[in-house]
This record gives structure tokens, sequence and C-alpha cells, in this order.
């Protein structure tokens, strides 16, 4: 299957998957994919089932992501008001066993579901910084994401994300340090 995203500046890179009697292996990275935005640190992310990390948003820093096992639901808000994508959203539906890089600029907001165990791997272009981490209630109305009705069996949250700030003063603090600290 083949992933796209209607919202500029996202991409989905695919991963071939070379394979025989020892095993596989795939190429994760290639620097020909990056523009600017060159990886900075990498992490490694174990889900349990039933887990949704964010929504949050990056105004400094460029996402890549990566599901190397289990199932995600990566559900996707672009914020940038001059984008031609502004306000647009979308959950893409992604296994681990179609990999794909994924490549999340600066503006769009993001989560991630994960309704059985999973593992992704992710980088950013940036050392994380409290003032780049800015987050909302997942399931805000004002957010007007479509989730699916899985979510409604209460994900299992981090504490900062159960806490988030409501989607309208999120999309407030979001608009000052993109216009201010960028």
């Amino acid at each position: 299957m083949s992933h796209s995203s209607t919202i500029r500046g996202v991409k989905f890179y695919p991963i071939q998957k070379h394979e025989d009697d020892r095993g596989e292996l795939s190429e994760i990275f290639r620097n020909q994919w990056i523009d600017n935005d060159h990886p900075i640190q990498w992490n490694y992310v174990k889900s349990n089932p039933n887990v949704l990390r964010g929504f949050h948003v990056h105004y400094l820093h460029t996402d890549y992501l990566m599901l190397m096992e289990g199932k995600m639901e990566l559900a996707l808000k672009d914020l940038r008001t001059e984008s031609p994508s502004s306000f647009q959203s979308e959950i893409v539906n992604i296994s681990g066993k179609e990999r794909y890089l994924i490549k999340i600029p600066p503006g769009v907001g993001h989560g991630f579901y994960f309704p059985i165990p999973s593992i992704h791997i992710y980088s950013v272009s940036q050392y994380w910084n409290t003032k780049d981490e800015l987050g909302c209630l997942w399931n805000d109305p004002d957010l007007n994401m479509s989730w699916p009705t899985s979510y409604e069996k209460s994900p299992l949250l981090s504490k900062k994300d159960k806490k988030a700030q409501s989607y309208l003063s999120f999309l407030e603090q979001f608009n000052n340090a993109w216009k201010n600290d960028r």
C-alpha cells in the first residue's frame, strides 16, 4: 500500500526490505530525503496497546518517524496559516509491515495512536526544547479531528497529555511562537 499526505511538507519515503534466510535488512534513512532539517537525535519508543501520544506541534524542529512494528494511526493537522493546506487534517493508518520514513515539518500538529503493541523510531532536527513542545487535549472538539471510534475506550495518556490545554489556547500559543520565535 502506498501512503501520502495532502498536507504540505508531510512526506512518506518508502523503505525497501531486503529479506533472505538470515532475516531482513532495511535502509531507514537517506541523506537525499532531507532538505535543510537534518536529524541530530534519534529515539526509540515502545508503546503498549491503546496508547495515544500527543496531540502536539513543534514550530522549530522537523520530526522524522518510522513505525518498525505494530500499527499506528497518525493524526496530522496543518496549523500554518500561510500554507495551502492550512487547517486541513487527516488520519493515516500505518502498519509496521509497510515501512516508511515520515517527515513532519514544523507547524504540522500530530498525534499517534497505537491499537496494538508497537515500536517506532523518530529523530528530530533540533534538540528537545520545552518552548518547542506545544500540546492540546487530543479530544478537544475545537481541534475538529475525526478520530476513529476505537479512541472512545479512553486511550492511555501521559500525565502531560492528560493535563494539556484547550485547542484554542494551544493555537494562540502556537501562532504567537510561529510569528515571533522562529
